[in-house]
């Protein structure tokens, strides 16, 4: 064989080699990112039972793996800049095959009972026991690889940063795959088999990388401050303002993520696939940035900023959220994210600083994720931290920071008129020329906005504008009282001339009081429920039917307190207990300068703080004649409260003969064939109350809102009280869902059905 032929066989060799020592990195970080985000929801859908239905729940967890995932980096950081070679292999592959003593995955013991002060803390601790060191564990592995990649001498180790974006990949495909294929087709046992089973897979290929860098040690590999730029040019020093930029560039859109999950929760669902679905989102936009050749180029990224997400920044805010509105944000979000991960890869340092870089972006990650679900709860009435960090985006384009660097301060002018705008915007609102006056000049700001889209500072300053005057009017002057919680946001508004006080929980009514008659005066004595709970309707008819059926009921318990109305349907001789979750809930219930339900009507009525399912378990057996859940009439609803399990809770709970009212109306969700199928798996029979308003006096102008009510019992004396009642029907088996419980719920599935066939078959509507 000729000399030629042996160097063109050595060629092939060295090319077969450095393949598979990319694609043995490449699949392996993929394998690590697609367990790292696949484990958050699963281990969310472990402790739901316990956790409730709170939006804020996820916010809290959010920020608890932003917290690891910065432990995990910073592991990554020192054992790279510290250990040989050698020994931080050795030291890694100890870490990973340490976390086998906490799988399988599964709720920690002891941890069954959450505190009603410092919930916060407490979920942080649960998901520190339960899913901590695993999770630590898989997340040092991104920037860790990426560094060993870094001193393979392979052709692409001078530029490991498109790793990151095939590991997020990954990602994105657990994250996905999650919500529309695992959870629907999957039980929680299964899940965290499978889970444990990649791990070990995980840990075999970790071992691979480390044994391909164990043979090139002493050969080709360099140490970390050798690693040259990507131009081969010296190792460049990093200034402490770089690093705040890093730090900056990564907490907006963390705080964006957290923020907007948040605001959009609180009118869905609070279920893992929610908050699924704009992390999925993130990860995306790091996919794409961190790409060789990105296929959103960063230029195109800030034009469409610039023309399209200026206005919607201004206009989302306008209206209330709703279903329609939901793909806009999404859209936002996204492009937000892409403006400063884009900012964010173009600062990037050469890769002896990789583990730095990557440390400090976490960092960011978490402050942003604090300041947005712990802070912000803390210190803001409403979801304020949303629309803020949205106009906060427009300051890390590249032409606004050139301008502040260089005080080209002319470029700003247009923020003068934000004084102007204040002072008229307050004057509309003492006038009570609101709507028109606010909105005109929002309409303007929006419109300015696409006109000067080629010059992104000055329509920056418009959004400026735009979001202070929304900011500004937010609180809008029918507001008699707002207060966030851990659980969200609540306010009280004054309707038809301070007539009626209405409860308001994101777009949903959850009371409503007439407080003055038709002449203003002052309504005395014993108040009539309204909203959901006036007599006629589909609640009051449900509960004196039961009674009537029983000939008497005597001890009732109700989960969700809402405004209190329901104590006006209660007799003197019946004991009533009610079970809230929120605090603040039960401060407003009782404060009769808002509401004088419980004030007037239940005085006797017992109230426990606490999530209503773990609080029923702590009552005695067959105790109650009748429990009604007044928890789904949020459009957010607590799964963990209608799941096999939660029922058969509350038939223990049950006297012989007992019944459960369950109000379903939902906005979203399909819940009549869940409640009827978990009902039926337990031998008890369904009806649910027909769409049909005209039945029930349906009276929108009055504050009566027919709701749509399930009653699930195992008396036959009950059900036929019922049946003789035509407002009253029930399902045919063949439309039941698939049985939830806690192990498997379908939130996709439940959508899908609201979306096709409305909240109860169309010849009940």
């Amino acid at each position: 064989m000729s000399v030629y032929g042996i160097e063109s066989d050595i060629g092939n060799l060295a090319t077969r080699r450095q393949k598979q020592v990319l694609w043995s990195f490449t699949l392996t970080l993929f394998t690590s990112a697609l367990l790292l985000f696949g484990v958050q929801p699963l281990f969310a859908k472990i402790v739901l039972p316990v956790l409730g239905g709170s939006t804020a729940v996820w916010s809290i967890a959010l920020v608890f793996f932003q917290g690891v995932l910065l432990l995990g980096y910073l592991y990554a950081h020192l054992i790279s800049k510290y250990l040989p070679v050698k020994a931080a292999i050795i030291v890694h592959l100890l870490v990973l095959v340490s976390a086998f003593a906490f799988l399988p995955l599964t709720f920690p013991a002891g941890w069954t009972q959450p505190p009603q002060t410092g919930l916060s803390l407490w979920l942080v601790g649960l998901f520190a026991v339960g899913v901590g060191f695993p999770f630590f564990a898989v997340s040092a592995n991104a920037p860790l690889l990426q560094s060993w990649f870094a001193r393979t001498g392979h052709p692409h180790s001078n530029d490991p940063y498109f790793l990151y974006g095939a590991s997020n990949i990954g990602s994105f495909v657990a994250l996905l795959a999650y919500p529309f294929i695992i959870e629907p087709l999957s039980s929680v046992h299964s899940q965290t088999f499978g889970w444990s089973a990649i791990y070990g897979v995980l840990c075999l290929a970790v071992a691979l990388c480390g044994v391909i860098l164990w043979q090139l040690a002493g050969k080709n590999v360099v140490k970390a401050e050798e690693i040259s730029s990507l131009d081969d040019k010296q190792v460049t020093a990093i200034s402490n303002g770089q690093r705040l930029s890093w730090i900056g560039l990564a907490m907006i859109p963390s705080g964006l993520l957290v923020s907007l999950t948040a605001f959009i929760a609180t009118d869905l669902v609070s279920a893992p696939f929610l908050w699924v679905l704009p992390l999925a989102l993130f990860l995306l936009t790091f996919v794409i940035a961190f790409q060789r050749k990105p296929i959103l180029p960063h230029s195109m990224v800030l034009k469409i900023h610039a023309f399209l997400v200026a206005p919607a920044v201004i206009l989302l805010f306008v209206s209330k959220v709703s279903l329609s509105q939901i793909p806009l944000h999404m859209i936002v979000f996204f492009i937000s994210a892409m403006v400063c991960h884009g900012e964010l890869v173009k600062r990037r340092p050469d890769s002896a600083h990789l583990t730095e870089f990557y440390l400090l972006m976490s960092l960011g990650g978490v402050i942003g994720g604090i300041l947005a679900s712990l802070v912000a709860p803390a210190v803001l009435d409403r979801v304020l931290e949303y629309p803020v960090l949205l106009a906060l985006v427009f300051a890390c384009r590249p032409e606004v920071t050139r301008a502040f660097a260089r005080h080209e301060w002319k470029k700003f002018k247009l923020l003068l008129l934000i004084i102007p705008i204040v002072v008229l915007s307050m004057f509309s609102m003492w006038q009570g020329a609101f709507s028109l006056a606010v909105n005109l000049l929002i309409l303007l700001c929006a419109v300015g906005a696409v006109i000067l889209y080629k010059k992104p500072v000055q329509a920056a300053c418009l959004v400026g504008v735009g979001m202070t005057l929304i900011l500004v009017n937010l609180h809008q002057p029918n507001t008699v009282a707002q207060v966030r919680s851990f659980f969200g946001v609540k306010t009280v508004i004054a309707s038809q001339n301070n007539k009626y006080h209405v409860l308001v929980h994101g777009t949903t009514y959850h009371g409503a009081e007439q407080v003055l008659d038709d002449d203003g005066e002052a309504i005395e004595g014993r108040p009539e429920p309204l909203a959901y709970y006036y007599r006629q309707g589909g609640l009051a008819v449900a509960v004196d039917t039961v009674r009537a059926a029983n000939g008497s009921i005597k001890d009732v318990a109700i989960v969700g307190l809402g405004s209190g109305a329901m104590a006006c349907l209660r007799p003197a001789d019946e004991s009533w207990k009610y079970y809230e979750i929120d605090p603040e809930m039960v401060n407003i219930a009782r404060d009769r300068k808002l509401f004088s339900y419980l004030s007037r009507c239940g005085e006797s009525a017992g109230i426990v703080v606490g999530d209503g399912r773990i609080a029923l378990a702590k009552e005695d057996n067959a105790k109650f004649d009748l429990i009604v859940l007044d928890a789904f009439s949020s459009d957010s609803i607590p799964v963990h409260l209608i799941t096999k399990e939660a029922f058969q809770l509350y038939f223990d709970k049950l006297k012989p003969g007992g019944s459960m009212v369950l109000h379903i109306s939902n906005q979203y969700l399909e819940l009549a064939s869940v409640i009827s199928s978990i009902a039926d798996s337990l031998g008890a029979k369904t009806v649910i109350s027909t769409r049909k308003k005209h039945e029930w006096k349906h009276d929108e102008k009055n504050f009566r809102f027919a709701p749509v009510v399930a009653v699930v019992s195992k008396s036959q004396k009950v059900m036929d009280s019922f049946g003789r009642d035509k407002r009253w029907f029930s399902l045919d088996r063949k439309q039941y869902s698939k049985v939830w419980s806690d192990d498997y719920s379908n939130i996709i599935g439940s959508i899908y059905r609201r979306a096709k066939y409305g909240i109860v078959p169309a010849q009940y509507r």
